[in-house]
């Protein structure tokens, strides 16, 4: 069956090749893996929740959901079947805001390369991920419905206690930073349950993780920060990965930030639709920001009033929601596809990109060289100083000395897909002359 597939696909049996799209045509590259085992996986998941919770849904969005539901699983059950049998990407059809976006872009494909397979991951993955949305979105019933909401629970406020005692007493301290913005980085470990499970203060265990940040460049974005000029609002931008802890962790940063006068003002960039599973929407802000309004704990209830009156006095903001951020393009041609959202960025003195998927997004999917510059791989994205906080968990990496990842090999070969390794990576602004450039 396996050699079937390989021979009908032209799947080659290989890992993917230095300065390749990571694609699923190479058998032997976690792209394959993804598209073969966990994206099948992911639509079944939908399809069997909706099953499963059809009462629960039509109790919640009216009984005309139920004929919605059908609909939607047979479309889902489609888009599985292309996936797995390698088919052309199909543009979008409905009323979707990102509609001309999303059909550019596979117009521009080249034909050779538009199939799921075929396509780089990055391509593949966005792509799944947005049509899976426009089904919903196409429902009137279900427009309003996180088909993920599930998955996005927030974690046990034991773990929380402790994080937010420790706020009441910081310093103005490198060090201090240095802390949280660890605690930000391990709040996308693949498996949460080293953090969720933990008794004790969290950020006294990630003192025991330092060894696997594998480029650490939190000394220049400390000195980024201390270097702002406050004679006009100095904004930090967080380009959010994941809601639960995660989203948590860059809200106690971000706290720290405003606190410690570091930022004036900081803005959280969150999804517009329900996206790669655990990804945070505004929803997931709000309910985030209840919870701990609500808790009976008071130390987090203090915190979550603290930061429901830092959004009432933006000094934290939502930004209007921006489709490109669920697009598939990388960054690089943001200035090119979406000029206004990095005019936008070019405010910010600092904006922090999290987790995995935009990590790809800065450096495209290609298999670079692990000892290739970062500022290399980002090819000109520069719209201001931009830092990544990413555990590792897929084989695009960057920026690493020479000889590290033998020692990383000999240890699991599968080093790059654990999320157990982390970067903290910088670069610095440059400025320009642009037309565009405000005074």
């Amino acid at each position: 069956m396996a050699d079937d597939f390989r021979d009908r696909y032209d799947i080659l049996d290989t890992v993917t090749p230095r300065h390749a799209l990571l694609a699923g045509r190479y058998k032997k590259s976690f792209a394959y893996h993804v598209l073969r085992d966990r994206l099948p996986v992911t639509l079944t998941q939908i399809i069997d929740n909706l099953l499963k919770d059809k009462d629960e849904i039509a109790r919640r969005f009216g009984e005309d959901s139920r004929e919605d539901i059908k609909v939607v699983i047979g479309q889902l059950s489609k888009l599985k079947y292309q996936l797995q049998t390698d088919k052309p990407f199909e543009k979008f059809e409905n009323n979707e805001p990102d509609k001309t976006l999303w059909n550019e872009f596979i117009d521009a494909l080249p034909k050779e390369f538009n199939s799921f397979f075929r396509s780089c991951l990055l391509y593949t993955e966005c792509y799944i991920y947005r049509k899976v949305s426009s089904f919903f979105e196409a429902r009137t019933s279900l427009k309003s419905f996180d088909y993920f909401e599930k998955k996005k629970q927030i974690i046990d406020h034991n773990v929380m206690i402790a994080i937010a005692r420790s706020c009441r007493r910081t310093d103005k301290d490198k060090k201090v930073f240095y802390r949280y913005a660890k605690l930000d980085l391990w709040s996308n470990l693949r498996d949460l349950s080293s953090i969720t499970q933990f008794e004790g203060n969290l950020l006294d265990l990630l003192d025991n993780w330092d060894n696997n940040i594998l480029v650490n460049n939190t000394q220049n974005i400390w000195n980024c920060l201390q270097k702002a000029d406050h004679s006009k609002p100095v904004i930090v931008d967080f380009v959010c990965n994941d809601a639960n802890f995660e989203l948590y962790a860059d809200l106690v940063l971000a706290e720290y930030l405003v606190e410690k006068e570091l930022a004036s003002k900081v803005r959280l960039h969150v999804k517009p639709i329900p996206w790669c599973t655990y990804d945070a929407t505004v929803q997931d802000v709000q309910n985030l920001l209840q919870i701990m309004r609500s808790s009976s704990y008071g130390v987090i209830s203090e915190q979550g009033r603290k930061w429901k009156q830092y959004f009432d006095e933006e000094k934290f903001l939502i930004p209007p929601m921006d489709y490109f951020w669920v697009s598939a393009y990388e960054y690089f041609k943001m200035r090119e596809i979406n000029l206004e959202l990095y005019k936008y960025l070019s405010q910010a003195h600092l904006v922090i990109f999290k987790g995995d998927l935009h990590y790809r997004k800065l450096l495209g999917d290609y298999c670079w060289d692990p000892t290739d510059n970062f500022l290399t791989c980002i090819r000109g994205f520069r719209p201001t100083n931009i830092c990544t906080l990413r555990t590792i968990k897929s084989d695009v990496v960057c920026g690493l000395q020479q000889g590290q990842t033998d020692d990383l090999h000999r240890r699991n070969h599968k080093w790059m897909t654990t999320g157990e390794y982390g970067l903290i990576q910088f670069v610095e602004r440059i400025e320009c002359g642009c037309s565009w450039k405000e005074k």
